[in-house]
């Protein structure tokens, strides 16, 4: 099935009204992200690109694809840019898809340019937000392979090319793999539509399997080009959640059983339940520095000790470990108190020996302090509500699955990825900071004008009527 060329009432019109707020939103967006607004985490992963050795724990691709960047034009602009055309590229695609661009696309594209998830967030040097439109940009190229129903050619261009960004996407999210996975079995699905269910399963493992050869290859690689100063930062991330857990379930009920502990290393076991209610907030891992010696005592009990205990205390003490991750999902999901969880940021941020060392001053001039006045007009709105963004996100994969063409089970999939990548930080969440679900906005609002470029309500009318 090649492209639709069926145009809507305003045809052209409607497709040259649609081009030209992508070209302007571009515009505007560049001018209020460039040349990036940094926090903690961006400025320690670009010192960590520019000196090609990893000191954090995040993700070792972005910090060396930030130093990729920076060795063409110092600083983070270029990397920005190229963020930025990724997620507006995917949207100059979408026409490909519709095959036809409603009147509605234009206003909807224009609403969803000037909210903060795109206005602002779009110039933040994160990895969720490139994460997001890597993952967007690649999953749009498997709905165009999809529609093309072969591949060979531009189809199978376009397969390889989302391959390729939805990996990239995973090798900068370490959860990224979610929307990987969702991706192919969306390819596959359409593929069985379309085709037969044997092709579909070949489909859906043709890109599965490429994908995790490709990310494995690529990750053995970044060991040897970002090697690590710190044999533990492999592993220090999940030693983390770890350690919030147990402080979790010691502040809920200071006589858990935390037996492996006890008996490595019954000093440390004793501190944790009398210093777990001191620094434990579901809000942030980061309260656990509130109670004095508590994070070094969990740092420095014996190897495996932490590991062991944390799989006891899930299974022996379930009922307080579900309370206490289902709180902070509830915190990072639901964002309660807002403010606490970094809705927006803008400028520059960072350790001033590790700006010092980049040559780069802190920021916050009156573009920066105008654009976050800017996002507070959002603040307590459902416009900065994951949950607005999760019924979207429901909605927009229903009108999808029913309308169902190819592409449509590939964006429904887009959809899919984004709901089980929040639902992933159900167990892997540090922080209620707003970035970390940003893909699930982003990804509904994506869905939406998707939607408004060609409105599924006839097919769907069809499609109950028989």
């Amino acid at each position: 099935m090649m492209f639709r060329k069926v145009e809507t009432p305003g045809g052209g019109v409607a497709r040259n009204l649609y081009a030209g707020t992508l070209a302007v939103g571009l515009l505007i967006v560049l001018a209020a992200g460039l040349p990036g607004h940094m926090t903690t985490d961006s400025v320690i992963q670009l010192a960590e690109g520019r000196a090609g050795e990893q000191q954090s724990f995040n993700p070792a691709f972005m910090s060396w694809l930030l130093g990729r960047f920076d060795s063409l034009l110092s600083g983070t602009a270029l990397f920005v840019a190229f963020s930025v055309a990724l997620l507006f590229g995917a949207l100059a695609a979408l026409p490909r898809l519709a095959g036809r661009v409603h009147v509605l696309a234009a206003p909807v594209l224009a609403l969803v340019i000037l909210s903060p998830q795109v206005l602002i967030y779009q110039g933040a040097v994160w990895k969720d937000v490139f994460f997001a439109n890597s993952a967007i940009a690649g999953t749009v190229l498997l709905a165009i392979s999809a529609e093309r129903g072969a591949l060979r050619g531009a189809g199978l261009a376009a397969w390889v090319s989302g391959l390729v960004l939805l990996v990239v996407a995973a090798l900068v999210r370490q959860n990224g793999v979610l929307a990987l996975g969702a991706a192919a079995l969306a390819f596959g699905l359409a593929a069985g539509f379309r085709h037969s269910w044997r092709r579909g399963l070949g489909a859906t493992a043709a890109v599965l399997t490429a994908g995790l050869v490709l990310f494995l290859a690529v990750g053995l690689v970044m060991t040897r080009v970002m090697p690590s100063t710190s044999p533990q930062a492999a592993g220090a991330g999940l030693r983390v959640i770890q350690h919030f857990d147990l402080v979790g379930v010691a502040a809920r009920d200071p006589n858990a059983s935390f037996a492996p502990l006890e008996a490595a290393d019954p000093r440390a076991a004793a501190t944790l339940r009398s210093l777990a209610p001191q620094g434990y907030n579901p809000e942030r891992v980061d309260t656990i520095g509130n109670a004095p010696g508590l994070g070094e005592t969990l740092w420095q009990t014996p190897e495996g000790a932490v590991a062991r205990t944390w799989t006891h205390v899930a299974i022996t003490e379930f009922p307080d470990y579900a309370a206490h991750r289902l709180e902070v999902f509830r915190q990072a999901f639901l964002t309660p108190d807002l403010l606490a969880c970094l809705p927006v940021t803008t400028g520059v941020q960072g350790p001033e020996a590790v700006l010092e060392e980049l040559g780069m001053p802190s920021r916050q001039d009156r573009r920066d302090r105008e654009l976050y006045n800017y996002a507070t007009w959002f603040f307590d709105t459902p416009v900065l509500s994951h949950l607005t963004y999760a019924l979207l996100s429901l909605g927009v994969m229903v009108a999808l699955v029913l309308r169902g063409r190819p592409s449509d089970w590939v964006m429904a999939g887009l959809q899919a990825g984004a709901l089980a990548f929040a639902g992933s930080f159900l167990v892997i969440a540090l922080a209620c900071d707003y970035r970390y679900l940003y893909f699930l906005d982003l990804a509904a609002l994506f869905g939406l004008v998707h939607l408004a470029l060609d409105p599924p309500w006839a097919a769907i009318r069809r499609r109950f009527q028989t």
